[in-house]
């Protein structure tokens, strides 16, 4: 295979992976809401409040590390705070 051939079956590649992907957004965008959602629901059986479990939900806080700083005594302000 040539160099003009890789890069024409790469290109037809990266645009067949483009169309997969953009027919799997609507599938990813309720795959994302219901992560959020269970993230949220998890941060409040914590007892994290309303407004903070969203935050928490909402970024790349580690539910586990949330239940090991709670378990050790940490407050929840301090918790927030470490978490995020």
């Amino acid at each position: 295979m040539s160099a003009a051939q890789f890069w024409v079956s790469q290109g037809v590649y990266l645009e067949m992976m483009e169309r997969v992907a953009a027919e799997d957004e609507p599938a990813l965008a309720i795959e994302h809401a219901q992560v959020r959602r269970w993230r949220h629901e998890q941060f409040v059986l914590l007892g994290f409040s309303d407004a903070q479990a969203l935050l928490l939900a909402d970024s790349e806080a580690d539910l586990g590390q949330a239940r090991y700083l709670l378990d050790c005594g940490c407050n929840f302000t301090l918790a927030l705070q470490i978490l995020l």
